[in-house]
């Protein structure tokens, strides 16, 4: 196959020195934490507090780990010299899980070889002790014994459980510190409710319990950025938290930057296909290490779509199509939406990173995300088709396009850029099934080979054993990594929770690449707040079937959904890593809403 001159993309690639991470963190140990290094230890047998500083060489960790169990948090000896804090030699079994609900823990069942604070790959490494000061009230919404935590749920919404669809109440304050009322609890609360005591029983919290309250939005009303600001200091004067784990749409940015303003700090998370899917770097440095997010920046999205397209897709020639024109040069189309969306922010982000790399294209644009603007969509489809173009630039989330190319009989190259909608597998069951066969795309969810052995169902079912699958699976699961990040930075900050030593432990942790197809790296470059980095490569199957999901229809994963860093995909055309139904796994992709 002959090809084109190499297409680059002008932003930023990443290459990284696990040797240098580790140096500059150590340094900045040193320079800029001499607090937490010499924190007086009330029992010289306890594993020490202080925050966590990367390894100070150049070896990654094994690959069954994640970045931030690669931490290398401080630990002392005990009498006998050997290292408390997990099993290793000379020292017993992990004593089993502590009996309570998560207040003033004193011991943490630590797991795995070199040994973490739960189970999960991406938890931090184990801090099985603390009997030290920590610092009482060390800022708003901390106290000696607990952490205030706000959890902001959007109105009017409804969610997969054992009991059908549940909808959210409005305008409601939930505590639930308070016992349960009786079997009544929407499925939001009962899931919130379970991981509380998950998160609280196996992290360390420093002799704090992480207090949960729910905030149910007003359904119905008006989201203006005032209506926002308005319920960013009614969290301020309900709960006076400490941090705002917060799931509130498009219109989020004024509510998030009201509670910064406040000295409250935020994770912006994202809730599947109901809230928006994220907001740009330039958002989270306005107040640095008051706003942090699991999912990528747009930003990051954009860089690892574009990298993929600019150096898999532009080069080459057509070898994917349903059409007779394979071999020929390729003729680009991009699709994007040009409402005032996190999705518009996307699609022209993706859109000036594909003219920096030299790429030309025809243009089609349309309404809002899942816009059913059929006419929209006929006219866009109708002129890439007159303009030549074998391949369109999809940046989502709508099925109006596809259903109107497969209505012509017509089925060019799709490249997906992913949002964690347009992926997932009941939006990819509607597109027109005939075009949408010939999508290859990007993704930053991880692989899920079963969706009953992950780190979220796990953790559920160590505090509800007796829980419906339907209830973890179908709404549960969306939630477990916002809220692993947020202990996360409580651990790693060390006893003197504040925002500046929680920006402090999450800004140690080493930039290494994942090895592991089901843990995304995470780690947090300077400037930057946001955790998962990397993404997959996949194609779309009509006949396959994601596991533990009904009806046909899944994303097989290229070279088993091994990972990668913007700007590091592998050499060649985007279908030279693809292989066939026998050998390119299913995974699972979103709730289960079956």
């Amino acid at each position: 196959m002959s090809q084109r001159p190499r297409a680059t993309i002008g932003r930023r690639t990443h290459r990284y020195s696990p040797l240098l991470s580790g140096l500059v963190s150590v340094l900045l140990a040193v320079f800029v934490l001499p607090s937490a290094l010499n924190v007086p230890q009330s029992n010289p047998n306890q594993t020490l507090e202080f925050a966590p500083v990367p390894p100070q060489d150049d070896q990654p960790p094994p690959v069954e780990t994640g970045n931030v169990a690669s931490l290398s948090l401080g630990s002392s000896s005990d009498l006998s010299g050997d290292v408390v804090g997990g099993a290793g030699p000379g020292l017993p079994p992990p004593p089993p899980l502590p009996e309570g609900e998560g207040a003033r823990p004193v011991t943490k069942r630590c797991l795995g070889d070199p040994p973490r604070q739960t189970e999960d790959p991406m938890s931090p490494p184990c801090v099985a002790h603390f009997d030290g000061d920590n610092g009482g009230a060390t800022h708003t919404g901390v106290t000696s014994d607990e952490v205030r935590l706000v959890i902001f749920m959007p109105g009017s919404s409804g969610g997969a459980s054992s009991r059908g669809l549940e909808s959210t109440p409005t305008n409601t304050w939930v505590d639930l510190s308070e016992p349960p009322e009786g079997g009544d609890e929407v499925v939001y609360t009962r899931v919130f409710r379970a991981y509380q005591r998950h998160f609280n029983l196996r992290y360390q919290t420093y002799w704090r319990n992480v207090h949960f309250w729910i905030h149910y939005d007003g359904g119905g009303e008006e989201r203006t950025p005032e209506h926002r600001r308005a319920q960013a200091l009614e969290a301020k004067q309900h709960v006076d938290p400490f941090a705002v784990l917060g799931f509130v749409g498009v219109s989020s940015s004024a509510y998030f930057e009201a509670l910064n303003e406040l000295g409250i700090v935020s994770f912006i998370g994202n809730w599947t296909g109901i809230t928006g899917f994220g907001q740009t770097e330039a958002f989270f440095r306005k107040r640095p290490g008051h706003a942090w997010s699991y999912n990528p920046s747009l930003d990051n999205r954009a860089d690892l779509y574009s990298s993929y397209v600019c150096s898999k897709v532009a080069p080459y020639q057509v070898s994917f199509s349903g059409n007779d024109d394979h071999g020929q040069e390729r003729v680009f189309g991009l699709l994007r939406t040009v409402s005032v969306t996190d999705y518009a922010v996307y699609g022209e982000m993706i859109r000036q990173r594909l003219r920096d790399c030299g790429m030309t294209f025809a243009e089609g644009t349309y309404g809002a995300a899942g816009s059913e603007d059929d006419a929209a969509a006929a006219t866009n489809i109708a002129r890439f088709r007159q303009e030549g173009v074998t391949t369109i630039l999809f940046t989502g989330s709508d099925v109006t396009h596809t259903q109107a190319a497969g209505g012509l009989g017509w089925y060019p190259e799709w490249v997906l850029a992913g949002d964690d909608t347009s992926e997932r597998e009941f939006q990819s069951r509607i597109q027109h099934q005939g075009a949408f066969q010939y999508v290859r795309g990007v993704t930053v969810y991880p692989a899920v080979t079963d969706p009953q052995d992950q780190a979220c169902v796990r953790a559920y079912l160590e505090v509800e054993p007796d829980a419906p699958m339907a209830d973890i699976t179908g709404t549960a699961c969306q939630f477990f990594h916002h809220l692993r990040q947020v202990f996360i930075g409580i651990q790693v900050a060390g006893p003197r929770l504040t925002p500046e030593a929680m920006d402090r432990g999450f800004h140690a942790i080493p930039a290494i690449p994942s090895g592991d197809p089901e843990v995304p790296a995470c780690f947090y470059e300077p400037g930057d707040f946001t955790c998962v980095k990397d993404a997959q490569a996949q194609w779309w199957d009509p006949q396959g079937q994601a596991p533990g999901r009904r009806g046909n229809g899944c994303w097989r994963m290229i070279e088993q959904g091994q990972r990668y860093l913007a700007g590091t995909w592998p050499e060649g055309d985007v279908e030279q890593q693809r292989g066939d139904a026998g050998t390119d796994a299913c995974t699972t992709q979103g709730p289960d809403v079956t």
